[in-house]
């Protein structure tokens, strides 16, 4: 069985993190089968690139392949996007045409995100006549993110239709997001298959120190994941009781500083900026509960790691995240609720030890780990190359 990944966001020099899921999906799958990533690196329409370039990374039974296209720009807007596109797509169609010129064709095409390595899927199943599935990870079909579907133009909504349609399966990190597909698209066989960990990294372990309760948040601290409204709860925490600390993780910017130290909260709050998985790992297993309070969401991988290290979780109620917190592991609130969220805090350092953390590592490690995704996704594979079991959620 040869499957050939085409990915729309992976890890690459311009954006070491973008996509990083996808990458743990592959390295999962690889542990079952040979996989080879085609990812095709965007600077973007205004920035001129002298000539293509592509890096190959061999990693175990994963094949990374990440292209990057020359572009001269003209300075003229309209004129670069149109050129930008266009030099996209035949860059990316000649260099598959060379790939498959030099093996035996895949028995299946794996797209991940639809818009841009959907529109290129269905080119090669035009030509060569290879089926393909698509797996969602965004999170922009509810409202609320900057690029909500339903307010995309015409042409992207009907081309990102186009590609989930004509594909022999669709899954979704999320079973939230696998129904709003399903329902939006109307199609048949969409399944459900959650992110994945490292659990080589991410796993429990007795916190060393305990002196001070600790919570984290890890994040790019974005206007989705509301680090303005985690702080407000942290500071009306902070008139009720002193004993917490609390590590934000991620974006160190000078507006996070300044947001933070406006709070009066710099005494207790510590800013590590962004770090290595590793050293996220190392940060959870030193903290005893995470916090998420995020505008929009799928699936997100935050959660489930520290999930995996035994941390309780704080998150809103929205998307996939209660598919994966509940009240044997965390406390859900409403979305943008600040004294709700307040009042979790608190909740959470009453009440910790009403939380089982082996428990909760080990349950999470049981759904997450690469094995376990591995072999839904060979499965899946198997029941598309058969046409027998294909998903229906």
């Amino acid at each position: 069985m040869k499957i050939l990944w085409l990915a729309s966001w992976y890890p690459n020099r311009i954006s070491p993190f973008e996509g990083d899921f996808i990458q743990r999906h592959a390295l999962a799958v690889s542990t079952y089968l040979p996989i080879t990533v085609i990812y095709m690196a965007q600077y973007g329409e205004d920035v001129t690139v002298e000539k293509d370039e592509v890096l190959i990374n061999n990693n175990g039974n994963l094949k990374e392949i990440i292209i990057f296209f020359s572009f001269k720009s003209t300075g003229i807007k309209i004129v670069d996007k149109i050129l930008y596109n266009r030099k996209y797509y035949s860059t990316y169609k000649k260099y598959i045409t060379q790939y498959l010129a030099k093996l035996d064709l895949p028995d299946l095409i794996h797209v991940h995100v639809p818009m841009k390595a959907g529109t290129i899927a269905q080119w090669i199943k035009r030509k060569w006549q290879i089926p393909y599935i698509v797996s969602e990870h965004s999170a922009t079909y509810v409202p609320g993110p900057p690029d909500f579907f339903k307010n995309r133009s015409f042409y992207y909504r009907n081309r990102v239709s186009s590609v989930f349609k004509r594909a022999i399966a669709v899954t979704s990190v999320s079973k939230h997001d696998g129904l709003l597909l399903k329902n939006m698209f109307s199609l048949q066989h969409v399944g459900v298959i959650h992110n994945v960990v490292n659990t080589e990294c991410f796993f429990y372990k007795e916190r060393s120190k305990k002196d001070i309760f600790r919570f984290i948040h890890v994040s790019v601290m974005n206007y989705q994941k509301n680090i303005e409204g985690i702080v407000a709860a942290f500071a009306a925490l902070a008139k009720i009781r002193k004993d917490w600390q609390l590590c934000l993780t991620g974006n160190n910017s000078d507006y996070i500083r300044h947001l933070v130290k406006e709070s009066g909260i710099q005494d207790r709050v510590s800013l590590p900026g962004e770090v290595s998985n590793i050293d996220v790992a190392r940060q959870m297993q030193e903290s005893d509960a995470l916090v998420m309070f995020s505008r929009y969401e799928n699936f997100p991988c935050t959660i489930i790691e520290a999930l995996c290290c035994g941390l309780p979780v704080i998150a809103t109620n929205i998307a996939g995240i209660p598919e994966a917190v509940n009240a044997s592991n965390g406390i859900l609130v409403e979305r943008d609720n600040i004294a709700q969220l307040t009042t979790a805090l608190e909740k959470m350092i009453v009440n910790y030890n009403r939380f089982k953390r082996k428990d909760i590592a080990a349950d999470a490690v049981s759904k997450y780990n690469y094995s376990y995704i591995g072999s839904q996704f060979t499965d899946l594979y198997k029941a598309c190359l058969t046409q027998t079991g294909l998903p229906s959620i």
